[in-house]
């Protein structure tokens, strides 16, 4: 089964790349979907604060924000060869969120 969810916010994990910008990390997503289910919005901030100070943490110490790969590619700043998947999708300018889950 999959479930997808869709917050009002990017991900707060930013020292690592992401496939798209609308993804999360697995932490940001559990305290989504929980503070859905709960009805309570402040315990997504209360659950992904410790995320936050690592982040945090590893930036003041020489971490630098990374883009995601979808961010990259459309602006030419990925140096890695493309897959022809992405490649056929960027030549018909279509959304290239499908191909890079």
């Amino acid at each position: 089964m999959q479930v997808q969810i869709n917050p009002s916010k990017t991900s707060d994990y930013v020292i690592r790349t992401q496939p798209t910008q609308e993804c999360l990390s697995t932490v940001e997503t559990v305290a989504y979907a929980l503070s859905v289910l709960e009805d309570n919005p402040e315990l997504q901030t209360v659950l992904t604060r410790p995320l936050n100070a690592l982040c945090q943490f590893q930036l003041q110490h020489g971490a630098v924000t990374h883009h995601s790969k979808e961010y990259l590619i459309q602006n030419g700043m990925y140096k890695k060869p493309l897959p022809r998947r992405i490649v056929h999708r960027l030549a018909r300018n279509e959304d290239l969120k499908d191909a890079l889950k």
